[in-house]
């Protein structure tokens, strides 16, 4: 069964596979990503592989995918090597295919149809959902508009119990919910935001709705900081080294970033990357370091 997180990021990306009409390449694509998984033994092993590191094991599906594949596909099986075990890999990606191909015959909403019972699964798919439409705001101005009317909403339905009785309530028909909702914001805000607050309805059951829309104010203000990779480097970079170096972080965290260069006089050599949960340290004292411990267990 899919880990919540990730049927909450698979789920937005093929809404928005539907909504470009991209929805059977993206699943011929995961599906002949499982096969390759099956005839070639060192892919599998390396993408499952618990001692290579998360960041390795990510960069060798981007580097695989580029040119081979749409950007959302390598998105998603990059999001399946991040956050999964790593020995789930290839049973996850497996999972994606039924999940995925639902959305040929069938809207969002039923995609969603077998919504967990516990609270911390469905936030699991709430944060899920939440990485990937937020990674699709691509102005950042656009994020700061959507952290506020999120924000607002929420003090919307602490202000008015019998809103936040109807939406809450799951004897009603989650579409006639969606339907109260699209009527009360659907033209006010963004469509981000219309997609979050929806999706809050749709993900299972949770008893306290304006805590959880508060929530999501904080998940926009964490991709904020994902969009933003500070590097540390002993030299200036010109202008074609730092595109080439936001090209690649595009491909390995799957989302545009603002590459910010910091000159630093302790970094011998190299560069180091930091950006959201991502730390790169390619610099020649890590290199030395590691020779260092080597040498240190052989004598």
């Amino acid at each position: 069964m899919l880990d919540d997180i990730v049927r909450g990021y698979a789920v937005a990306v093929a809404e928005s596979a539907i909504a470009a009409g991209t929805l059977d390449r993206l699943i011929d694509e995961v599906e002949t990503f499982h096969n390759t998984l099956f005839t070639s033994e060192a892919l599998r092993l390396a993408i499952s592989d618990s001692g290579l590191a998360t960041i390795e094991r990510r960069g060798i599906v981007a580097d695989l995918l580029v040119g081979r594949a749409l950007d959302v596909t390598a998105d998603l099986l990059g999001f399946v090597v991040r956050v999964v075990r790593a020995g789930d890999v290839t049973e996850t990606i497996a999972e994606l295919e039924p999940l995925l191909a639902e959305g040929r015959a069938t809207t969002g909403v039923a995609l969603d149809a077998d919504a967990p019972a516990g609270r911390a699964g469905a936030r699991e798919r709430i944060r899920g959902y939440a990485e990937r439409a937020l990674q699709e705001v691509h102005a950042p101005e656009k994020l700061d508009e959507v952290e506020d009317e999120l924000f607002r909403f929420a003090r919307v339905l602490e202000d008015n119990p019998e809103l936040r009785r109807v939406l809450e309530d799951t004897n009603f028909a989650i579409s006639a919910r969606l339907d109260v909702l699209s009527d009360l914001i659907g033209a006010r805000v963004e469509p981000a935001t219309l997609r979050l607050c929806g999706y809050v309805l749709r993900a299972g059951r949770l008893r306290n709705l304006v805590g959880t829309y508060d929530w999501l104010v904080e998940l926009v203000a964490e991709e904020r900081g994902r969009r933003v990779a500070d590097v540390r480097s002993c030299v200036a970079l010109s202008d074609e080294e730092i595109s080439r170096l936001a090209v690649s972080l595009r491909r390995i965290v799957g989302r545009e970033v603002e590459v910010r260069v910091v000159i630093d006089t302790s970094v011998i050599g190299g560069i180091m990357i930091s950006t959201g949960d991502l730390f790169i340290d390619g610099t020649v004292r890590l290199r030395f370091e590691r020779l260092r411990d080597q040498f240190a267990q052989q004598v």
